[in-house]
């Protein structure tokens, strides 16, 4: 099988690893010739993933159309703000007719502007893909583990379930395994609202390291199960199903997003917990947290539904409107009490 990697971050690299592994045919595009050089010369990207070498026959290159010539499969792995510019020049390319390859997005977000998911942006800029050869590829899963071959399981969806069935034998080996799911929209909107979740629970770890609030496994607890409590209900409003966000792709990506030290959001949420602006975490940071883009998506799309999500809420707050940590945590451990409700 031919394969293209779109994107050359650390999620990228890593996934192209896994294809390589699995003898498949492998190239890389990103819109970067620093990058091309760089991974060409030195075969690894110490920025993202230090101290993992890749081999030096991978390819890279700058020219989408030639890097997808011939290709059986395309893996998106870009920052969700940029999917829409990727996905058009995507759709500018034009395979061989009944030769349209597989298209596996593993990027998670939902579009600020139009707060589509990425398997709807991408559908709606490449005119030649359809909606059963379109997968969306999440779970709990860090580059920094997968990359050093960590055990990790993680789910490929399509309403096809054969095209999830290809991307599943193509990526799976000995420490990556793969299941497949119907729920592409349950699976692309847990992977993109946990990263919201994963600052709040970030916010918990600042607020316990400067002492101003009792914070604990108890806590923490807390803001994940009524977190995922959230997503359900934009879940289901969305028409997805309930038992994807117990799944690895919910509960699991959840777990692993907003308590791992590799976690990015969670990174951000500890820096606004102890104090500093968003625009001072972001300074200090080399790669892309999702959730502080999503965080403004998933309200706008929550309110567009009439769906309620307290955390998000929160959070969105925290970012972009500076209101004190410590108000909004009271806030919230204040609101009216109610029944535990997931719908």
């Amino acid at each position: 099988m031919k394969v293209t990697v779109l994107g050359t971050g650390g999620w990228g690299l890593t996934l192209g690893q896994v294809v390589y592994e699995n003898k498949n045919e492998l190239t890389f595009w990103t819109n970067s010739q620093a990058e091309v050089d760089l991974l060409s010369t030195e075969h690894q990207y110490k920025d993202k993933l230090p101290g993992v070498i890749f081999p030096a026959d991978f390819k890279y290159t700058t020219d989408m159309h030639a890097a997808l010539e011939g290709c059986d499969m395309v893996l998106i792995v870009v920052p969700s703000q940029f999917m829409a510019g990727v996905a058009a020049n995507l759709g500018s390319w034009t395979p061989a007719k009944g030769k349209e390859p597989i298209v596996v997005c593993a990027t998670k977000g939902i579009l600020e502007g139009t707060d589509q998911l990425m398997s709807e942006v991408i559908l709606e800029k490449v005119p030649w893909l359809t909606e059963d050869k379109m997968v969306a590829f999440s779970g709990p899963s860090h580059a920094e583990e997968v990359s050093r071959h960590v055990l990790t399981a993680i789910v490929a969806a399509c309403v096809n379930e054969d095209s999830a069935k290809v991307v599943q034998q193509a990526m799976s080996c000995s420490y990556l395994r793969v299941y497949t799911s119907t729920d592409i929209v349950g699976v692309e909107l847990c992977g993109s609202v946990k990263n919201v979740i994963a600052i709040a629970s970030g916010v918990l770890y600042g607020l316990e390291a400067g002492g101003k609030f009792k914070i604990g496994d108890n806590t923490r607890a807390a803001i994940l199960t009524r977190g995922q409590a959230e997503m359900c209900r934009l879940g289901k409003a969305l028409g997805a199903k309930p038992e994807t966000f117990a799944g690895l792709a919910g509960m699991g990506d959840l777990i692993v997003t907003c308590l791992s030290q590799h976690s990015r959001n969670r990174y951000v949420g500890e820096h606004i917990g102890k104090g500093e602006t968003l625009d001072q975490v972001l300074a200090g940071m080399k790669m892309i947290a999702e959730g502080v883009p999503t965080c403004r998506s998933t309200r706008a799309l929550a309110k567009k539904l009439g769906v309620e999500m307290p955390i998000v809420e929160a959070v969105y707050q925290m970012l972009f409107e500076n209101r004190k940590v410590e108000d909004v945590v009271k806030e919230i451990w204040g609101r009216e009490l109610k029944a535990e409700n997931w719908a």
